[in-house]
């Protein structure tokens, strides 16, 4: 937790660094290009990264050669929607500030780094883990410090913005894969086909749960600019920042929810949710209030910090539900997580197109909590009704498409 919250705080350094040093314009096509990369990645199941997990759990003694087999499909898929987003990209979003050849070259990239983190918190690895969750906002920090040394603050996009966004993913992909050599190999790899499998059935549940996180931003960049993207962006990294205690939790806990009676894993579920919840509430009002005191400095300062109260709850509900997605995760209930990331999905949709055009930033981050609210309220019923259900033992030949025998 010590490490997320770290590299939360890094995140959220290195924007206000970009905003101040090079103008909100490149904060919000930095924020905007990377929101478009995180949604490509997510829409290419995100390098098998929850497939990945389950197996290195379950059987880590052949780890490496799934790894290997899953990071080639990865990467080239990757690599071809990168092309492909880059080439049509512009025709058919031509407002949208997106540094789109950038973000093509970073997919492949991004993609190796989610397999890695998949991997590795399957394992239980704290090290591997935090090595490459790490390394993408400490490169991103760095370059855009090199970059405040050398430029200027200007009403447009600067220059460094290309690298701003590459570099970090780079980094991030080239240490997942000096993981990858370190990984066990004494067992067949999984099957590519069963892989592609448990990610074909948790898809559309996390496109549904990426596209209510990130669509506020999306639309705020598109019909109010890259400024405006700028400024909401900085709200959005404190509740990043926020999202980390239930990121932990979860991340810590997936062996414990796997191995877990039904009853115990649940009762610890909702224990975990209630708690990185709790905790994610008080750190965003804290972040809020702390920002609002500065507010005396102009209108932007204090814009942000209204927007870091009004997404107080959404930090807590995104911790929450994170934690309990998971468990579902960890014991096969797809079908239960992509119930409430639908749910989710609609009801902020509903909201930003709604209030969005009338009220700007407020309405994202309205609608974003909201959401994200009644996400956790969701998920911890999916939860206590899987609880009370009795677990059937099953044979590991199924262990993607059915992993307790059902």
């Amino acid at each position: 937790m010590t490490w997320r919250l770290l590299a939360g705080g890094i995140a959220i350094v290195t924007a206000l660094l970009i905003s101040v040093a090079l103008g909100l314009a490149t904060q919000g096509v930095v924020a905007t290009s990377n929101s478009f990369l995180a949604g490509l990645s997510v829409l290419t199941g995100s390098g098998f990264a929850h497939a990945a997990s389950f197996v290195a759990s379950r059987r880590p003694e052949s780890v490496g050669r799934t790894a290997e087999r899953s990071a080639l499909l990865a990467i080239v898929i990757g690599a071809l929607t990168g092309v492909l987003a880059a080439t049509v990209g512009p025709r058919i979003l031509p407002t949208l500030p997106v540094l789109w050849w950038q973000v093509a070259i970073a997919l492949p990239f991004a993609q190796a780094g989610q397999l890695g983190l998949g991997l590795q918190q399957g394992l239980g690895s704290s090290r591997g883990y935090v090595a490459i969750y790490v390394a993408q906002p400490l490169a991103a920090f760095a370059t855009a410090a090199m970059a405040a040394l050398v430029s200027n603050r200007t009403e447009q996009p600067s220059e460094w913005a290309s690298l701003i966004v590459m570099v970090p993913f780079i980094a991030q992909g080239v240490i997942s894969m000096i993981g990858w050599t370190r990984m066990p190999r004494r067992g067949a790899a999984e099957p590519v086909g069963a892989l592609i499998s448990y990610t074909a059935r948790i898809y559309p549940s996390a496109v549904a749960h990426y596209l209510s996180y990130r669509l506020d931003l999306i639309l705020v960049s598109a019909l109010l600019g890259a400024t405006a993207a700028g400024l909401y962006s900085l709200a959005l990294n404190g509740v990043d920042a926020v999202a980390r205690v239930g990121q932990t939790a979860a991340t810590v806990l997936f062996r414990r929810f796997s191995e877990a009676a039904v009853s115990q894993g649940a009762r610890l579920a909702r224990r975990g949710a209630s708690a990185a919840g709790g905790l994610s509430l008080l750190v965003g009002v804290a972040l809020g209030v702390i920002v609002s005191l500065f507010a005396a400095r102009g209108g932007e300062v204090r814009v942000l910090g209204q927007l870091l109260l009004l997404l107080a709850v959404g930090g807590a509900g995104i911790s929450a539900w994170t934690v309990l997605a998971t468990y579902l995760a960890a014991n096969n209930q797809l079908a239960a997580a992509a119930r409430v990331n639908f749910l989710l999905l609609v009801t902020s949709v509903a909201l930003y197109v709604s209030l969005i055009p009338m009220i700007g930033v407020y309405g994202g981050a309205i609608g974003t909590s909201v959401g994200l609210g009644l996400a956790a309220v969701l998920g911890y019923r999916e939860v206590s009704r899987f609880g009370g259900s009795k677990r059937v033992a099953g044979a590991g030949a199924t262990l993607l498409r059915k992993p307790f025998g059902k």
